[in-house]
């Protein structure tokens, strides 16, 4: 299984199952629980190769998806939103595909689109030859923010991404994010909310994103949250739970 954290009691309420960004953890989550576990049990799963998965092996899509997948078995979790953001957004799509029996719903916060993500040739050559500098740390998670975080922030995001293993962190730009899903995928009947950070440029635009991922989620719905980058669960966490704790209610209303 891999490592998690459980936060809030056992209710009858949809569990939030939260999957972190390239190089971040389940600590990314922190500040957006504290807005949602009062309502709900939230449940974070750090990705193979990052947080405390670093030995963790099965970089892949479909890899990564078997193991969220059996964790979330081994933790005999039910009624679950999968919570996807950045990478795992397209690896929570790739589970959402399997039809599990815990699935309800699916929230992509800044997610990587079924298909290749598009990618300029620079940034994908800056995240191969990342090497775990602290200098490297500070700008990935900088230039992901779109506006420097609260210090003690962004120094947990920096430590995150220094203490990612390194061949996972390169099989993203090398392998994973070229994954083509899009197929697999299909059309998925699944509520759905997609976030979109209106500062973001590391995933497609918010308008790119109603072709490439929302066009597979007919009941699915997009929310812009005005000024926030790429890292929204550390840098608009009322807010992004603001619109998670919408969503949930509107499952069981």
């Amino acid at each position: 299984m891999l490592p998690y954290s459980l936060h809030g009691k056992e209710n009858d309420a949809p569990v939030f199952v939260l999957l972190h960004y390239l190089g971040g953890s389940g600590h990314t989550w922190y500040p957006t629980i504290s807005w949602l576990d009062g309502q709900h049990r939230c449940v974070t799963l750090d990705t193979p190769g990052f947080g405390a998965a670093g030995e963790a092996e099965g970089y892949d899509v479909a890899s990564m998806a078997t193991q969220f997948d059996q964790s979330i078995r081994d933790l005999r979790l039910k009624n679950c939103i999968l919570v996807g953001h950045s990478m795992t957004g397209k690896v929570a799509l790739a589970l959402a595909s399997r039809q599990p029996d815990y699935l309800k719903g699916l929230i992509l916060v800044a997610p990587s689109p079924p298909g290749p993500q598009p990618m300029s040739d620079e940034d994908r050559a800056s995240q191969i030859n990342y090497s775990g500098s602290r200098e490297e740390a500070e700008q990935f998670v900088d230039t992901a923010a779109s506006e420097r975080l609260p210090d003690a922030l962004r120094e947990i995001a920096i430590q995150d991404a220094q203490r990612a293993n390194l061949k996972a962190w390169r099989a993203w730009p090398e392998a994973g994010s070229r994954e083509d899903w899009s197929e697999k995928i299909g059309t998925l009947n699944y509520p759905a909310l997609l976030i979109a950070g209106s500062n973001d440029d590391q995933v497609p635009a918010p308008e790119d994103q109603q072709q490439l991922t929302l066009s597979h989620l007919p009941g699915s719905r997009l929310e812009v949250i005005v000024g926030a980058g790429h890292l929204m669960p550390l840098q608009t966490p009322q807010k992004l739970a603001e619109l998670m704790l919408t969503f949930a209610a509107g499952l069981t209303g």
